[in-house]
């Protein structure tokens, strides 16, 4: 069995993520910013050794950019692209001794820009490049392995939720309208369970 560090652990897919992979035995360390767990300034104290990093955190705001603020726009960034290269550097050691594994959550915004949300799209593109060059550098170099999924909008979370209720404040719809637009634009037309998720996760982190 693995020891996992699982950033955002606190809710939602980094919630589920935690039990699921619990319940198959593995020994979870949870990092979440409700309990002091910043991403971008890590402290990993109590974590002596870990095997796999997954890298859930992040945040979305949700704005014109006429509107968008540079302190939002840097609260975005910082969380879900430099969180990722601070975790990985100050996780580097462990999995170095370990050939551990990396596992990014990006998002499928990857490759699908929305509106009002640049920041979040700027984030998450360079989320998916940086898992690249990290396979590209880490693998080789160290063996440990590197890897990224790219879910769509999930269901039942509270990012999704969030996302919901600024997409109503920010064009003016109604909650229903904003749900429906959003469920639109998914390839299946349906939200994915985070559980579902965590099971798919727990499957490719198996072997």
């Amino acid at each position: 069995m693995s020891r996992i560090l699982i950033t955002g652990s606190g809710k939602g897919l980094g919630l589920a993520l935690t039990e699921q992979l619990t319940k198959q035995g593995h020994t979870v360390f949870g990092f979440d910013i409700s309990k002091g767990g910043d991403v971008r300034n890590p402290d990993l104290s109590g974590i002596s050794d870990i095997d796999i990093l997954i890298n859930n955190a992040g945040v979305n705001i949700i704005n014109w950019l006429e509107n968008f603020e540079e302190s939002e726009w840097d609260k975005v960034m910082d969380t879900n692209a430099k969180g990722i290269y601070m975790m990985s550097k100050a996780c580097l050691p462990m999995l170095v001794k370990n050939k551990g594994t990396i596992l990014n959550i990006v998002s499928n915004a990857a490759h699908m820009p929305m509106t009002c949300s640049l920041a979040y799209n700027a984030s998450k593109g360079a989320a998916h490049i940086m898992t690249l060059q990290l396979a590209r550098e880490l693998t080789k170099k160290h063996g440990i392995t590197v890897f990224g999924i790219a879910p769509n909008k999930l269901s039942n979370t509270g990012m999704s939720d969030d996302i919901d209720n600024q997409v109503v404040a920010t064009r003016g719809w109604t909650k229903k309208y904003a749900q429906e637009y959003q469920l639109n634009g998914l390839l299946t037309g349906e939200e994915t369970p985070p559980q579902l998720l965590a099971e798919f996760v727990a499957y490719l982190l198996k072997d």
